[in-house]
């Protein structure tokens, strides 16, 4: 790395966020997190900067670009999958205007790297179990639709008008903070039981499993592509991928640390069926060659990092 960066974490009171700051400042950078929520106490992170705006607030967001003089923008402001069906509108407005906004502003104020979360969601439902990294996208629902948009605009920036952009695919997150109602981040709602003490009843079929991160390890992901040479970038957008547990083994893994974990199986059809058309494998051979992406691989080791996260919150 090249000394300390002026960095700016848009969507900056998520946990992904809070994580990434904790990461960044280890480093001696300079963050700001950017929020539409004001920032709670048990949530902040100690040294780093928190403005209170809409991401749709361009008056502010340009303020605090050119008051921090920043230099590497890591734009994770979005409305989720769910809540953007529930209001299209305002989910073009968030996940896709605003950042073409941000784009404008980038131009306009000394060009800073943007680092911009894709997602497994662009590519649909009809894929192959072994993603290749360039497979078409076509997304099914209005929060995949605003992800490829992002990124071909974000392209276009890049090619047309010297903007370095560059985005990550992550697959299924292994998060100690995934939301209640995500249905398939059921593994990572065994470890909360399982933690908790209480019996969890897996979704899915016992062998369903699909490509997942560890979260920690995807925040290592984003700073590793920030601080990439940029020679050594061929791809505008990198695939990540770890391991693709079952239901099953991550039980087994389960017990492995807490050996009177309860749980049992119950299959729910939706569940199932968002799983079983999801990739196995999102072959990331070109971030593993291009930036050095080495992950958590081992399930038991994911399972310890899971277990002894839930134990700092």
């Amino acid at each position: 790395m090249s000394g300390p960066k002026s960095i700016l974490i848009t969507g900056g009171n998520g946990n992904i966020a809070r994580l990434l700051a904790n990461r960044l400042l280890k480093d001696n950078h300079r963050v700001t997190c950017l929020d539409i929520t004001e920032p709670q106490s048990e949530s902040t992170v100690a040294g780093v900067d928190y403005v209170t705006a809409d991401i749709c607030d361009e008056a502010t967001i340009e303020s605090t670009l050119k008051s921090k003089k920043t230099e590497i923008i890591f734009h994770l402001a979005s409305l989720l999958s769910g809540s953007s069906e529930i209001d299209r509108r305002r989910a073009f407005d968030v996940n896709a205007l605003a950042t073409f906004n941000l784009f404008e502003m980038a131009l306009a104020n000394g060009l800073p790297s943007i680092i911009f979360p894709g997602t497994g969601a662009s590519y649909g439902s009809d894929v192959p179990s072994i993603l290749p990294e360039n497979h078409p996208q076509w997304p099914e629902n209005i929060y995949g639709v605003t992800k490829v948009a992002n990124e071909r605009l974000g392209v276009y920036y890049k090619l047309k008008h010297g903007l370095d952009f560059r985005c990550l695919r992550p697959p299924l997150v292994l998060s100690p903070y995934a939301p209640p109602a995500a249905l398939t981040a059921y593994a990572s709602h065994a470890y909360v039981a399982a933690a908790k003490g209480e019996t969890f009843t897996f979704p899915v079929s016992r062998n369903i499993g699909m490509s997942t991160i560890y979260i920690e390890d995807l925040v290592e992901g984003f700073v590793q592509l920030a601080f990439a040479p940029k020679n050594k970038l061929r791809q505008h957008a990198y695939n990540l991928h770890a391991l693709c547990p079952t239901a099953q083994e991550i039980a087994d893994s389960i017990q492995k640390v807490k050996p009177d974990f309860q749980y049992n199986f119950k299959s729910d059809p939706i569940v199932e069926a968002l799983l079983t058309t999801a990739p196995n494998v999102f072959v990331d051979s070109s971030a593993r060659k291009d930036w050095d992406w080495r992950p958590i691989s081992d399930l038991d080791a994911c399972t310890a990092a899971v277990f002894k996260l839930i134990g700092e919150q």
